[in-house]
């Protein structure tokens, strides 16, 4: 697999993050149960979290080999 085909994966992932966050915020705010409202902000904060490091892998693996990107500190080895 090549770092193309990974980060085209790593985008679609995404995607199916962010839809699985919208449901979640039209579930929000169609409930009434605080208990309830506090899990959804839990689990949307968790998912948010997955998805910012989703695209940041993506545009990692997208621009590996141009020498003028600049990579990420954050998943060097």
């Amino acid at each position: 697999m090549t770092l193309l085909r990974m980060a085209t994966d790593y985008r679609q992932s995404g995607d199916l993050i962010r839809l699985r966050i919208a449901a979640l915020k039209d579930a929000q705010q169609q409930t009434d149960d605080m208990e309830e409202k506090r899990r959804y902000e839990g689990r949307i904060r968790e998912l948010s979290a997955l998805y910012r490091e989703t695209r940041e892998v993506a545009i990692m693996l997208e621009r590996y080999y141009d020498r003028r990107y600049h990579r990420s500190e954050r998943y060097s080895i």
